[in-house]
């Protein structure tokens, strides 16, 4: 179903020198958030779960209306001229959710803004790092730590089957809940040289818990990737001639899939039990290689030619995973 909505924000920031080596920023953002109509809202009976009653909402007029402030600030401590620690706190609302349906592992993802009965996602995150530089400041080099808590989280409840919004509100199917994560990231770069690039990785967990779902017991995300590279090279062969290469790689993605399956008047039936997200997509990883030419530098327009070829060792990277029907029962 398409909504309508006003978005406003604003913004400030300032940024304090308490020395030579301790630097504070500190900002303040506020944003407004407004859900209007065209609207109609679907109300359910809590005993059938059937639409029982409609609350119509003309054009213009408004559903629902949010106003929130988010603080942020930054310390950095500089312990000399090639090393530093940073420290910083973040406040964030965010009016969109994303929806997934965990038991089909075709991407399925809805963004669903918030609504009269889905308030906005709230995250407050903590971060620290080192920070350091080598071989005149040659090479970049960090270490940074977070940890990340999220309110007002969404999950489609147990059972739910898209149906095309028929008489019905797609938030109507959702359940609410609350997530955390926390991880560390490493990052190295050389920036000058023939030969340049950066390798980053990401070591992370994310958590959810739901009332309403896996037994009340907390459950890693749809999402959650506990490592993520990505290795950028580059070569400059001359003025005018780069090669390039590029490799990642990502655990995979969670999804639900039955524990059993059972044949019910001969229909075949999957049992999902309460377990959500059990079972883990095979990780993603490929490699890409590019020529870049460059154009001559007394020309009056700079262009060049860029020549890539993707996936060069022909990674079958899992796209979606199903269920062969028609080898149940063999």
């Amino acid at each position: 179903e398409f909504r309508r909505v006003l978005f406003r924000s604003v913004y400030v920031n300032d940024e304090f020198d308490l020395s030579d080596k301790i630097k504070i920023s500190g900002g303040l953002r506020g944003t407004f958030f407004q859900q209007v109509g065209p609207f109609d809202r679907y109300l359910k009976d809590p005993l059938t779960g059937r639409t029982n009653d409609t609350v119509s909402y003309g054009a213009g007029e408004p559903v629902k209306t949010f106003l929130h402030l988010e603080p942020r600030a930054s310390f950095r401590f500089g312990i000399n001229h090639t090393s530093s620690i940073k420290a910083s706190y973040t406040q964030n609302y965010q009016y969109l959710h994303l929806a997934s349906l965990s038991s089909l592992s075709l991407p399925t993802d809805l963004w669903i803004p918030s609504s009269d009965r889905v308030d906005p996602q709230f995250a407050t995150q903590y971060a620290l790092g080192y920070f350091k530089n080598f071989k005149e400041n040659v090479f970049e080099t960090s270490v940074e730590v977070y940890y990340k808590t999220m309110e007002h989280q969404i999950e489609y409840e147990p059972g739910y089957t898209p149906d095309g919004g028929i008489s019905d509100n797609a938030d109507n199917g959702f359940v609410f809940g609350r997530g955390w994560s926390y991880g560390a990231e490493f990052f190295v770069k050389k920036a000058t040289g023939k030969f340049s690039g950066w390798i980053g990785y990401t070591l992370a967990w994310t958590k959810r818990k739901f009332p309403d779902l896996n037994l009340g017991q907390e459950y890693f995300a749809k999402h959650d990737r506990r490592h993520d590279v990505s290795v950028v090279l580059m070569y400059e062969l001359g003025q005018r001639l780069t090669l390039g290469a590029t490799w990642v790689y990502a655990t995979g993605d969670l999804n639900t899939m039955p524990k059993s399956v059972y044949f019910i008047n001969g229909q075949i039936t999957y049992d999902y039990g309460s377990n959500i997200f059990n079972y883990r997509i095979p990780p993603y990883h490929r490699m890409d290689i590019s020529v870049t030419l460059k154009n001559k530098p007394q020309k009056k327009f700079r262009t060049s030619w860029n020549f890539s070829v993707f996936n060069v060792y022909n990674r079958y990277n899992p796209y979606v995973i199903y269920l062969a029907d028609e080898k149940i029962g063999r």
